[in-house]
């Protein structure tokens, strides 16, 4: 039953981001998560995380103990975000809650793979180029800052496929290709912070998985240095969109113009409540939707501060840390730790400039709980199935 939940999920969640496929509506969406969490739960009795409890009581401080304007809608969207999170995130956990997490994951990660394949395929070959607003590339999915960091998940993965032992020529080969498609994706999409977050990721897993190895840490250090070297002239073909916004930070002077002000807004939230912050889901600074609440936040760390004050943002820094550490001090065969280990240090680089973490209509949102509560299963124990 729990893999039929998983794939039924995966789909869905999946499919909610690809423009060629009509979506499924969001009351029903939030509506099947805590169906089945209910279900879930009806069978089990769970446990809870205390750091995450702690988080939760956070928000609820912040709502009550601020007046938020209606058309933030604060109190719908914790529900919705409750009703995602209590399914996914590791805030509760028995066998059956691990074993819906088992196989979400699983399937969103193939549907995942198949999403950045077809997008290659179909601009390359000209069939469906999948160029989005600002000419940059967004695959089949709804926009580019989305199939950035989803092809850096994806290269992950396939990079810690290809440095499985004994893996058969053929496999490995399929790897190097996702590879290369990954890379080629988060060059057109523009997306900095993913291109970033996916090649020093990237560095990490293959340092954890060959530590003990440092002779062939070497060689595949040297051999990556000499194929980006000799492959400059073709890559340099698709940095037109990372180059694009380099001109413009160069022009704002600053790195990261399109993001500064951002950060600088959630500062300034951040100074007048620092304790429990200005309230969850809300903003009084930057670009507002006065009719449906919709905010840019910029930052999830930023906004964790800004909304929760230091009552929200510390416990999932903590989490955060905490599980890290486990991870890293984790050893199989399969190197799963190590590659869930990479995930997440990706997440936390990606989190910097993208504020998700409490967007629980957003994609990834769905993704770093569903993510977090995997490595919750994997510190337990518990079967953790990566595709």
């Amino acid at each position: 039953m729990y893999k039929k939940i998983g794939l039924i999920l995966g789909i869905i969640a999946v499919n909610n981001i690809i423009t060629v496929t009509p979506g499924l509506p969001m009351p029903v969406y939030y509506a099947l998560f805590g169906l089945v969490f209910v279900i879930t739960i009806v069978r089990e009795q769970p446990r809870f995380d205390g750091i995450l409890s702690f988080f939760i009581l956070a928000i609820i401080f912040s709502l009550i103990g601020n007046t938020i304007p209606s058309y933030f809608k604060a109190e719908e969207r914790f529900i919705s975000f409750l009703l995602i999170f209590c399914l996914l995130s590791p805030w509760f956990f028995s066998n059956a809650l691990s074993e819906v997490r088992t196989y979400v994951f699983k399937y969103t990660n193939l549907l995942l793979i198949i999403v950045v394949i077809l997008s290659f395929i179909g601009n390359v070959s000209g069939g469906f180029p999948g160029i989005g607003r600002s000419d940059m590339y967004q695959g089949l999915t709804s926009h580019s800052m989305l199939l950035g960091p989803i092809a850096g998940v994806v290269m992950l993965m396939a990079l810690w496929k290809g440095s499985q032992q004994n893996i058969k020529r053929k496999v490995f080969l399929i790897c190097v290709a996702i590879v290369i498609i990954c890379l080629y994706t988060l060059l057109l999409t523009g997306s900095r912070s993913s291109l970033i977050g996916g090649v020093v990721s990237s560095f990490v897993l293959l340092v954890l998985v060959f530590r003990r190895n440092l002779s062939k840490l070497i060689k595949i250090g040297i051999f990556l240095v000499l194929l980006l070297v000799s492959t400059a002239p073709f890559w340099g073909a698709y940095t037109a969109n990372i180059d694009k916004k380099n001109e413009y930070a160069q022009e704002e002077g600053d790195n990261f113009a399109s993001r500064s002000e951002l950060w600088g807004y959630r500062y300034e939230e951040f100074e007048q409540s620092p304790v429990i912050g200005i309230g969850f889901a809300s903003s009084n600074k930057g670009s507002i939707n006065f009719e449906n609440g919709q905010i840019e936040p910029g930052t999830s760390w930023g906004v964790l501060f800004a909304q929760l004050g230091i009552l929200g943002a510390i416990p999932i820094i903590f989490l955060f840390l905490v599980y890290f550490k486990k991870l890293y001090n984790q050893n199989d065969a399969s190197n799963k730790s190590k590659l869930l280990f990479a995930m997440l240090f990706f997440f936390t680089i990606h989190l910097i400039v993208e504020g998700y973490i409490l967007a629980s209509g957003n994609f990834m949102f769905f993704y770093i709980w569903l993510l977090l509560g995997v490595v919750k299963n994997r510190i337990e124990e518990k079967e953790v199935i990566i595709y």
